[in-house]
């Protein structure tokens, strides 16, 4: 993560632990404590913190300068490799944060449809953009209501949202809202209001009425 305010302990209480040092599965506060790491730096520490074969290659690769502005041949190998581990990856594109990934999909499906509207699932987290930040309550579910101070209204207007595993509600969406919804996008396993698990037929409908409707479908993954 970046610098969240989601680190400022206000909605659980107490104050930030504040980290001093990492090495393999452990992690050091200020204060002296010891702590088995489970979070990994939420992925990328996939090898454990400060692992001595990655620091090597890091001070090797630093040592030629950290920032190009260019194209290197390391972030085609990368790429390759990528595509290489993902079967249904075809092409890779870098940015730097999620949010970021995420602006750039948004404005792709809507070029590529000539659409503005996208359908997201409550609970599903795809960044600090202001399209994204939708409350999706009960009563609210699908009237794009902004669900952090300083989003306005409009920016909110084209995102609608459905209940995670509720193949219904997307389809409800999509018959409300006749060939407007440019695409459908989800976390295909929910990681950002606890673990859920999704429903095989609910990934393989929300394909379905996808392609039905005209619509692209979008998975922001992380995890699996």
């Amino acid at each position: 993560g970046v610098s969240s305010p989601v680190r400022a302990f206000k909605s659980v209480g107490g104050n930030p632990v504040v980290f001093d040092r990492v090495k393999g599965a452990y992690a050091y506060d200020v204060d002296g404590n010891h702590y088995i790491d489970y979070v990994g730096t939420w992925g990328p520490a996939i090898l454990g913190h400060a692992d001595d074969d990655v620091l090597a290659a890091v001070s090797k690769t630093m040592a030629k300068g950290t920032s190009f502005g260019a194209p290197s041949p390391l972030e085609n190998e990368l790429a390759k490799m990528v595509i290489d581990a993902v079967p249904s990856v075809e092409m890779v594109r870098f940015t730097n944060s999620g949010t970021e990934a995420c602006m750039g999909m948004l404005r792709l499906v809507r070029a590529y449809t000539d659409r503005e509207k996208i359908i997201k699932f409550e609970g599903c987290y795809h960044g600090h953009a202001d399209s994204f930040l939708v409350q999706a309550g009960s009563g609210v579910a699908t009237l794009g209501l902004p669900d952090s101070p300083g989003v306005p209204k409009a920016a909110t207007k084209a995102t609608l949202c459905a209940e995670y595993n509720n193949l219904d509600s997307v389809k409800a969406i999509f018959d409300a809202n006749k060939d407007e919804i440019a695409a459908v996008i989800l976390e295909p396993v929910v990681g950002n209001s606890g673990f859920i698990k999704p429903d095989k037929e609910f990934l393989k409908g929300i394909r379905k009425l996808s392609e039905e409707n005209g619509a692209l479908l979008v998975f922001d993954e992380v995890m699996t």
